[in-house]
């Protein structure tokens, strides 16, 4: 693949889905600077499901943000789907993320006086992309929502808000679908749901879902835990259960206090 003046696009080789190399992140300037990550490298395969732990403040959601193009790192790497993120202007950015990255966010953040259907395509009107009716019904009878494609979303419950929300981060076939506390403000059964619907992205649609998450539970659907304290890597798990999911973030809580009463 012959590179152009200005491409940015990295040569395939079979290689991540996600990759961030050395990433530093600084919120505010001088004395109230806060570095939210610290030289973080991680590297994701296509077709997985990680989800992203650590305790408040441990920079969480500026990783999702940075991977995602939302945030530019002040310094590092950042490669999503083969392409290079850092060093593009705004425009390009917007461009790529409209075409092959989805977001799904703990609010939902569907537009009131659109109906359901309306919401799931916003994406590919907003890329300039033709709408296949029959393919929109088609991804929201999947995720269970066929009868409710007139609704709006103050007619659905908050658990079909967020299905919404999974379609709509889908239907542009995304490489990489990015969820920010995607089952926060749902209760067990809803959030149950959503999980399984991102674990089919994965599994049947071949996306990469990248999920910040809070709840072990939660942690315990995606195929691997990434770990995080003070903005820096803390460890990974593999195949991980609720208990050990648990006891690794109560050990990073315990070593997190241990540093506040040194410093004290």
């Amino acid at each position: 693949m012959r590179k152009r003046p200005g491409d940015h696009t990295v040569r395939r080789t079979g290689a991540e889905a996600l990759l961030l190399t050395d990433v530093t992140k600084v919120h505010g300037e001088g004395d109230g600077a806060v570095t939210a990550l610290d030289r973080v490298s991680l590297s994701l395969s296509p077709r997985t499901f990680t989800a992203v732990m650590g305790p408040s403040g441990s920079g969480k959601s500026t990783l999702l943000r940075c991977a995602a193009g939302l945030d530019r790192p002040d310094s590092g790497r950042v490669v999503v789907d083969g392409v290079e993120m850092t060093g593009r202007d705004e425009t390009a950015l917007t461009k790529f993320r409209r075409q092959r990255v989805g977001f799904v966010f703990q609010q939902y953040n569907l537009l009131p006086t659109l109906t359901v259907a309306e919401n799931a395509v916003l994406p590919l009107k907003l890329a300039g992309r033709r709408i296949d009716t029959g393919r929109v019904t088609d991804l929201l009878t999947q995720v269970g929502l066929g009868d409710r494609l007139g609704h709006r979303p103050d007619q659905l419950s908050g658990g079909q808000r967020q299905r919404v929300a999974v379609a709509r981060a889908l239907i542009t076939e995304p490489a990489v679908v990015f969820a920010d506390e995607p089952t926060g403000a749902l209760d067990t059964r809803s959030a149950r749901d959503v999980l399984r619907l991102l674990q089919e992205a994965v599994r049947l649609h071949g996306r990469t879902v990248v999920m910040v998450t809070h709840d072990p539970v939660a942690a315990s659907y995606a195929d691997a835990v990434v770990f995080l304290a003070d903005g820096r890597p803390a460890g990974s798990l593999t195949a991980p259960t609720v208990d050990a999911v648990a006891e690794r973030l109560a050990h990073l809580g315990d070593r997190e206090s241990e540093a506040l009463r040194a410093v004290v």
